[in-house]
């Protein structure tokens, strides 16, 4: 039987799809869509973690019992998703103890402070999906052009 291959490479697809994924993320961070901005960053997540193998157990019948992850990257994104749940449940708690008056809850500043932990938390998190993509060789090559160096053939 033929072997059926893509004529495109492979890489080119993941990039094109994380670039519209990080288009999506641009647009959502700065209008405070917490929940959706964080929703992007786990797919762009799910894109990246196509290379990584699944540690995958089963019983003595070969039944599947568990499918996990066993790589540093699983771990970071629980990591920020425990804190991200965390600072979610302080600021729902905070809302909750000013619910007989609506407006408070929101303004008040601890559910500011709150608030401005999970912006932070969410922005680490882009942060850190940049830079593994920059790991994994998924973004296009940065070149800088310094046409002072025409001179030399390197501008």
């Amino acid at each position: 039987m033929a072997e059926i291959t893509t004529d495109k490479d492979t890489g080119w697809g993941v990039i094109y799809r994380l670039n519209a994924l990080f288009n999506q993320v641009e647009e959502l961070a700065p209008t405070g869509k917490y929940d959706e901005w964080n929703f992007k960053l786990d797919r762009i997540w799910s894109n990246l973690m196509y290379r990584e193998d699944l540690d995958i157990i089963t019983d003595k019948e070969e039944n599947i019992k568990s499918i996990n992850f066993d790589e540093e990257a699983h771990k970071i994104k629980v990591f920020f998703d425990k804190e991200i749940a965390d600072v979610k449940r302080k600021m729902r708690l905070i809302k909750k103890k000013y619910s007989d008056q609506p407006d408070k809850g929101e303004k008040h500043k601890d559910y500011i402070l709150e608030k401005n932990k999970l912006y932070s938390i969410i922005l680490k998190k882009e942060i850190w999906l940049r830079k593994w993509m920059r790991e994994l060789q998924l973004y296009l090559k940065e070149i800088v052009r310094d046409p002072s160096g025409a001179m030399f053939g390197s501008g």
